[in-house]
């Protein structure tokens, strides 16, 4: 049953039908009128959804909600966090009802013109999450979720850079950061796993270095190389004379770097030397390449780069024709 009552210049409807109350109010009452015969058409086949919430709602509480209890829960927290500003700035004034495919493609648009298509679907891709968060877990009611209907340039093709010769001579010396360099071409490692190391993980006798927190949530054991070993060793000696003490040092981070210090503190070593297009991440693309030429076939290389799913391992893997020529005869 639906009423209608004028209040000053508005209409104000409310239905009362099958246990579900709703109300509304409209400008015109032939407005109100087919809103009625809309929603309690829909509560007749079951398919009435309450947009109540979405229409009081707007995007910016919604993120911020986000921002406060899911976010800080997630591993990559800081760059999600980071996201969701652009989000807030361009989406965040909108009440979710008018969250359409349109306003979508307007922030996809201005969102291009300073930022990869990668950056740009890891955008959509948080905004998309908050959505089904808001539904899923908070009973907030999205009319449809647009991003799906959105259409998105292609991302580029991923990387296949490898270093050239004399660029590692160019990168490596007997510093922190040459030490950090070392590792990750020596192991494979992610960023994150060798500025976690610490003298704990570590087993000289076995050779081998213990990488307890993942991207994948896999803790895993790595073999060491010679190479690999001395440079740990050197770093840990570096780390006791700065710290003044080994006992201090058993339990903290062997690194001083941040994640971003890495980044930049690699990019002026490649400006420095003259290199270009070579990212710190590549590092991990090229060690992978140099465990297939030394003969590890992919379970034995996935063991060492913690890599779950054979695609994305065969991605970082790029093997020089010119290199694989003495193996056909």
């Amino acid at each position: 049953m639906a009423s209608i009552r004028k209040r000053r210049n508005h209409y104000h409807v409310q239905i009362r039908r099958r246990g579900i109350s709703v109300t509304s109010s409209f400008d015109r009452l032939t407005t109100a009128k087919s809103w009625i015969a809309k929603v309690e058409g829909d509560i007749e086949r079951q398919i009435f959804i309450d947009t109540t919430e979405a229409h009081k709602t707007t995007l910016l509480n919604l993120l911020r909600r986000y921002e406060d209890e899911v976010s800080p829960l997630h591993k990559g927290s800081k760059s999600e966090q980071y996201r969701i500003q652009h989000l807030k700035k361009h989406l965040g004034h909108l009440r979710l009802i008018h969250l359409s495919p349109h306003e979508v493609s307007k922030y996809r648009d201005i969102r291009l013109q300073t930022v990869s298509p990668a950056s740009l679907k890891r955008e959509l891709v948080i905004l998309s999450r908050v959505l089904t968060v808001a539904e899923r877990d908070w009973g907030i009611a999205i009319p449809k979720n647009p991003i799906p209907l959105v259409s998105l340039p292609k991302v580029d093709k991923e990387r296949t850079r490898r270093l050239e010769n004399g660029e590692e001579e160019c990168l490596v010396d007997d510093s922190e950061m040459g030490r950090i360099i070392t590792l990750a071409l020596e192991t494979a490692m992610r960023r994150s796993e060798i500025l976690n190391i610490k003298k704990s993980h570590i087993n000289f006798s076995l050779c081998t270095l213990l990488i307890p927190t993942t991207k994948t949530d896999q803790p895993r054991t790595i073999p060491l190389s010679s190479t690999a070993l001395t440079c740990l060793r050197g770093q840990i000696r570096a780390s006791e004379r700065l710290s003044g003490g080994v006992i201090s040092l058993y339990e903290k981070p062997l690194f001083t770097y941040s994640a971003r210090g890495v980044s930049g503190a690699f990019l002026k070593r490649c400006r420095r030397s003259g290199i270009k297009d070579l990212h710190f991440h590549d590092l991990r693309h090229e060690a992978t390449s140099r465990l297939f030429e030394k003969g590890l076939n992919p379970v034995e290389v996935a063991t060492i780069t913690g890599h779950k799913d054979t695609k994305m391992l065969i991605r970082y893997t790029h093997l020089r024709a010119e290199d694989l020529v003495g193996r056909l005869g």
